[in-house]
């Protein structure tokens, strides 16, 4: 009896520890990274964007928020460091906020509040979402690999991670939004998930 005790009880914190290390390390707080398109789209390698959704039931102003991981590091409400543009710094209840790489046309048919400058490295990287305090408040911890998504050689290609009910799952449906290119993305970006 004490034995299986024991066997169940490091299954569950095995599981436990693996699940919060590529999902969160935080309270689940309002705002959070919602979907990531590491590997850019199929118009692009170099077209990568992240949507940060808000969970919350009032405006966030994303002064002293940002988004890191290895060198770069996204001050989402000035320009500075690898922020090139910030276009809008309030995210209102429900709402998202799209961070584009390089320039606004890596998701043509949706205007980008922020673009950045950096590259998200296929193989995978520890990102963060840190607050206004400097309290890490979501941590994708896939310094092992991303979660989810696709790379060129994946089925489909170019497919985002979106984080649906607390799960990284790539997208595995062309969405209604377009590349540059005008080809329909693998993602929600913008817009609702799934």
């Amino acid at each position: 009896m004490k034995f299986s005790r024991i066997k169940i009880f490091l299954a569950v914190a095995v599981t436990s520890l693996a699940l919060s290390s590529v999902v969160m390390a935080a309270d689940g707080g309002s705002l959070v990274i919602s979907e990531v398109a590491w590997a850019g789209t199929r118009a692009s390698w170099a077209d990568e964007w992240i949507e940060l959704r808000n969970r919350g039931e009032e405006n966030i102003d994303l002064t002293g928020w940002s988004v890191v991981w290895g060198d770069s590091v996204l001050h989402l409400g000035s320009e500075e460091e690898n922020t090139v543009q910030v276009i809008n710094k309030f995210v209102p209840p429900g709402g998202v906020i799209l961070l584009e790489r390089t320039d606004d046309e890596t998701v043509s048919t949706v205007n980008a509040d922020l673009i950045f400058k950096g590259s998200l490295p296929n193989s995978g990287t520890k990102l963060e979402l840190v607050g206004p305090d400097g309290e890490v408040v979501q941590t994708i911890d896939a310094r092992d690999g991303w979660p989810a998504g696709t790379a060129s050689d994946g089925d489909p290609s170019y497919a985002s991670m979106e984080l649906i009910e607390g799960q990284w799952v790539t997208s595995d449906q062309p969405g209604r939004e377009k590349d540059k290119n005008g080809e329909r993305i693998y993602g929600t970006p913008g817009g609702p998930v799934g």
